[in-house]
C-alpha cells in the first residue's frame, strides 16, 4: 500500500501524539475500508464551523486586496493558477487553497517510504519587501487560541512551499513569521473579524523536521495487515484519553476496551489516569491488559518505569483491580482536605462552556436543605453575546448569593447551619471564574465577586478565630475528591456519567446520570460542542433549550446523590476521610458589596489569590507521606537522634532514610512544618505557627552527610502544645515529616496597602 502524508496529519501528530492515528491517516479511505478499520467520516460541527468561518474571512478580503480563489466546485486552485500566482502573473496579493504539491519527491520525506498528499494552505500572501519577493503563510482557524499544533501545520506548509519554489526556480523568500488568523477575543465565530496572531516559524520548522526525519519512518514501518472484521495484525501504538473524543478512529480504538470483553482482557488504556508515556513503559514490562496491571506487584520499583509512573503505580494498580472486580475500592489516600464532613445546605453548580465563542453555554444551580431539593435555577443563554451571558450569570449566581445570605441570617440569629458549594469538574470552576472576569464592568457581577470575598475574609480584620485560615473554603470539585479516595470501575475517565453509574451498580446512588440520546460523550459529561453549536446555530434536528435544561437538571441530581453517599461513607469510616473542618456558615461583613468600588475589587482579587495558594498547599499536604516524599515536597520517615536547647531555640538531629534523600527541601527553605504526620495538625493551617521549623545548614564536618539533617524550632513552641505532646508520643518512631506548608509574605502587605489607600482617600 502506498503511504502519503498530509499537512493535517502533521498537525494531528502534535495535537494527539498518537502513532496509530498518524499511521492510519497515511492510508487512503479505500485502504482503510479494506483492512478494515472503522472510521467516522461524518463532518463534525467544529469542522463545519471552521470552513464557514474561513469563508467569511476570505470574503471580507475580496473587495480591496482580493483573493485568488478556486472556481466553484473545485477543492483547490488548479496547478496552472498556482504557478501563475507564485510567479506574480496575477493581480491578486492573496491566494486561497494554493496547490503546493511539487512534482518531485519532497526532500523532507526522502527515505521515509512516505509520499506527499496534495497540500492546500488556507491563505498565502505574495508581497515585495526591499526588492525581494516574499511569501507569507497564513492559516485561518475558528479558535480563540493559536496552539503549537496549529503552528506546526503552518511550518509544514512552509517546507512544502520551499521545495516547490526551488523546483520552479522561483527566486523568492518565505517570511520567517507565520500567522494564525483566529477569532478575536471580543468577537464571535459567526462574524468575519479576525485577529492576526504572528509567530516565528523557526522553532516549529525544527519540530516538523524532527518528526519527518526521525519519527515518521518508524510510524510508517508499523505493520497493519488485513483481517476479517478487524486487522489481522496491528502493531501501531495507541492510547485512549480525553482528546480522543474528536478522533475519527475513536470507535475503532474503543473496541479494545469494550464492555463485551472480559474486564481483565481490556487494553490497559481503560485504567483512568494512565498517560501515553506510562503506557509505553508498561508495554516495555509486558503489561498490556487491565489484568496484567492488576497483577503487577512491585511496579513502582521496576526498572525504567519513570518517575511519574512510579509515583502513581499503586493507584493505577488499585484502579485496575476495581475494574476487574466491578466494585469501588478505597485508595491509599486516607483523607482529603477538599470536602467537609457535612453540609446542612448543599449548593450545586454546573457550568457548560462553548470553546468556540468563549462564552458559557449553560449554567445550572440547585440548593438542597437536609438532603431535600429546595429550588433550582437553570439558564441557557439565548445567544453567544456578552449581554445574554451576563444575564445568566447574574440570575444563577444571584440566587446562590441570596441563599447564602439567608443561611448567614439564620446563623446570626443563633442557628448552626453548615453550607457548602459543590461542582463536579474542576474546569467548571475555572470557566465560571473566567466568565465573571469578562463582566467586571457589570455592577451585578462586581457585587457578586465581592460576595466571594465575604466567603474568604481577611484575617487581620476578623477577630473571631473560626473565620481565620481555610475553614471557609467554600467549594469542592467532586471529581478530585472521588479520584483521591476511590478507585472505581470506570473506563479511561472519572466523568460524572461513569462515576454515578458505577456507584448505582453497587446501590450507592439511586438515580445516576444517564444522558439522553445525543448528549452522551465517551469521557466527559459536560455539553459537547456538537450540542452547543447545534443549539447556537439553530441546526435542524439539534438539541432544544428544553433538552439542555433537562440534561443540566439530571447532572445536578446526580451530584447531590454522590455528595450524600460521600457523607454517609465518611460517617461510617473508622478514621474520618473528609477533613475540611468548616464552621457554621457566616458572611464576613467588612466589605459592603452594595458600595463596591475599584479598591474593593483589587482587595478582593488579592485575597482570593492568597486563599487559592493556601488551598493548593493543603491539597498537597493531604496526600500520604509516600506521595509527598516522592513528589519531592517532604522529608518523611525521619527518626530523632538527639535534641538540645540553645539560645531560645530547640535543635533536633534527624536520621534520614535513603528514600527521602532526594527531596527538594534544603537548608533555608521557607514555611516548613514538623509533625509526626498527624493530619489534625498537618492539615490545620491555624496550627502551623506552633509547629513551624527551620531547616538548618549542616554543622562543620557534616556538610557531606546525607543520612542526617538538623532542624530547629522556637523553644517555646517545642515545649508547649501542640508540639510537645506530639513529640513525647512519637520521639522514638520513624514517623517524623518535614513538609512545606504555605505562607504569603506579599499578599497581606498588598491588602493592607489597599486598605490604607482607601482610608486615605476617604
Amino acid at each position: 500500500m502506498a503511504l502519503a502524508l498530509s499537512a493535517s496529519t502533521v498537525k494531528a501528530w502534535f495535537q494527539y501524539r498518537c502513532e496509530r492515528k498518524v499511521r492510519y491517516e497515511l492510508f487512503t479511505d479505500e485502504e482503510l475500508a479494506a483492512l478494515p478499520i472503522n472510521a467516522d467520516v461524518r463532518e463534525q460541527s467544529w469542522a463545519i464551523l471552521g470552513i464557514d468561518y474561513e469563508e467569511r474571512v476570505l470574503r471580507s478580503l475580496d473587495p480591496l486586496p482580493g483573493v485568488l480563489r478556486p472556481a466553484p466546485g473545485e477543492f483547490g486552485l488548479l496547478e496552472a493558477e498556482a504557478v501563475d500566482f507564485l510567479r506574480g502573473r496575477t493581480r491578486f496579493p492573496y491566494a486561497s487553497q494554493l496547490n503546493l504539491r511539487p512534482r518531485g519527491a519532497l526532500p523532507l520525506l526522502r527515505g521515509t517510504g512516505v509520499s506527499l498528499k496534495r497540500v492546500f494552505p488556507d491563505l498565502v500572501e505574495r508581497k515585495v519587501v526591499d526588492g525581494r519577493v516574499v511569501f507569507q503563510i497564513i492559516d485561518v482557524k475558528a479558535t480563540r487560541r493559536a496552539t503549537p499544533f496549529h503552528k506546526t501545520q503552518v511550518a509544514f506548509y512552509a517546507r512544502v512551499l520551499e521545495a516547490l519554489l526551488a523546483e520552479l526556480r522561483i527566486d523568492a523568500d518565505i517570511d520567517p513569521v507565520g500567522y494564525i488568523w483566529r477569532i478575536p477575543d471580543g468577537g464571535t465565530a459567526e462574524g468575519d473579524a479576525y485577529h492576526p496572531e504572528e509567530f516565528r516559524l523557526a522553532p516549529y520548522l525544527r519540530l516538523v523536521d524532527d518528526f519527518c526525519t526521525n519519527l515518521l519512518p518508524q510510524i510508517a514501518s508499523r505493520a497493519v495487515e488485513p483481517g476479517e472484521g478487524v486487522p489481522r495484525r496491528d502493531d501501531t501504538f495507541f492510547h485512549l484519553y480525553f482528546k480522543c473524543e474528536q478522533c475519527k478512529f475513536l470507535a475503532h480504538c474503543m473496541g479494545s476496551i469494550a464492555d463485551t470483553l472480559p474486564a481483565g482482557a481490556r487494553d490497559v488504556s481503560a485504567v483512568a489516569g494512565l498517560t501515553h508515556e506510562a503506557k509505553r513503559a508498561l508495554h516495555r514490562l509486558g503489561v498490556r491488559r487491565v489484568g496484567d496491571l492488576a497483577r503487577a506487584k512491585g511496579l513502582a520499583a521496576a526498572s525504567g518505569v519513570g518517575w511519574s509512573l512510579s509515583r502513581r503505580a499503586e493507584l493505577l494498580t488499585t484502579r485496575a483491580n476495581a475494574i476487574i472486580a466491578q466494585q469501588p475500592r478505597r485508595t491509599e489516600e486516607a483523607h482529603t482536605y477538599l470536602m467537609p464532613p457535612r453540609a446542612d445546605v448543599a449548593l450545586f453548580l454546573t457550568i457548560d462552556h462553548d470553546p468556540v465563542d468563549d462564552r458559557l453555554a449553560a449554567l445550572g444551580y440547585a440548593v438542597y436543605r437536609d438532603g431535600v431539593l429546595e429550588r433550582d435555577v437553570i439558564r441557557v443563554p439565548r445567544t453567544a453575546g456578552a449581554a445574554d451571558e451576563a444575564i445568566a450569570i447574574a440570575e444563577v449566581l444571584g440566587q446562590l448569593v441570596a441563599d447564602l445570605v439567608a443561611v448567614d441570617a439564620m446563623n446570626q440569629a443563633g442557628g448552626s447551619v453548615h453550607a457548602h458549594i459543590f461542582l463536579y469538574e474542576p474546569t467548571e470552576a475555572i470557566r465560571l471564574q473566567e466568565a465573571v472576569g469578562r463582566h467586571l464592568d457589570d455592577t451585578r457581577i462586581r457585587n457578586g465577586l465581592l460576595h466571594l470575598v465575604r466567603l474568604f475574609p481577611p484575617e487581620d480584620v476578623v477577630p473571631e478565630p473560626e473565620f481565620r485560615g481555610a475553614h471557609h473554603l467554600p467549594a469542592t470539585a467532586l471529581r478530585t475528591v472521588i479520584e483521591q479516595l476511590y478507585a472505581l470501575p470506570t473506563q479511561v475517565s472519572y466523568d460524572l456519567r461513569q462515576v454515578s453509574q458505577a456507584l448505582a451498580a453497587v446501590g450507592a446512588v439511586a438515580a445516576p446520570y444517564v444522558p439522553a440520546p445525543g448528549f452522551e460523550r465517551p469521557f466527559s459529561s459536560l455539553l459537547s460542542i456538537e450540542v452547543i453549536r447545534g443549539l447556537r446555530e439553530g441546526r435542524p434536528g439539534s438539541a432544544t433549550t428544553f433538552q439542555v435544561e433537562q440534561d443540566v437538571a439530571a447532572r445536578l441530581r446526580a451530584l447531590s446523590q454522590i455528595v450524600r453517599w460521600l457523607f454517609t461513607e465518611n460517617a461510617a469510616a473508622t478514621q474520618p476521610m473528609l477533613r475540611l473542618a468548616k464552621r457554621p456558615f457566616r458572611l464576613q461583613a467588612t466589605f459592603d458589596p452594595l458600595n463596591a468600588d475599584d479598591l474593593d475589587l483589587l482587595l478582593a482579587c488579592e485575597l482570593l489569590e492568597s486563599r487559592a495558594g493556601l488551598l493548593n498547599a493543603l491539597i498537597g499536604l493531604a496526600q500520604p507521606a509516600r506521595r509527598r516524599r516522592d513528589a519531592g515536597r517532604a522529608l518523611t520517615g525521619l527518626t530523632v537522634i538527639r535534641h538540645w536547647a540553645n539560645r531560645g531555640r530547640r535543635y533536633i538531629i534527624f536520621r534520614v532514610p535513603p528514600e527521602s534523600r532526594d527531596c527538594e527541601l534544603a537548608p533555608g527553605s521557607f514555611n516548613l512544618i514538623l509533625t509526626d504526620d498527624d493530619p489534625d495538625f498537618r492539615l490545620d493551617s491555624t496550627s502551623w505557627g506552633a509547629i513551624s521549623a527551620r531547616f538548618e545548614a549542616p554543622s562543620a564536618g557534616f556538610e557531606d552527610r546525607l543520612d542526617q539533617i538538623r532542624v530547629s524550632m522556637a523553644d517555646a513552641d517545642f515545649t508547649s502544645a501542640p508540639f510537645r505532646p506530639m513529640f513525647d508520643r512519637s520521639a522514638s518512631e520513624a514517623v517524623w515529616c518535614l513538609d512545606q506548608a504555605y505562607g504569603d509574605a506579599n499578599g497581606p502587605r498588598a491588602a493592607q496597602f489597599l486598605v490604607d489607600l482607601a482610608r486615605a482617600r476617604s
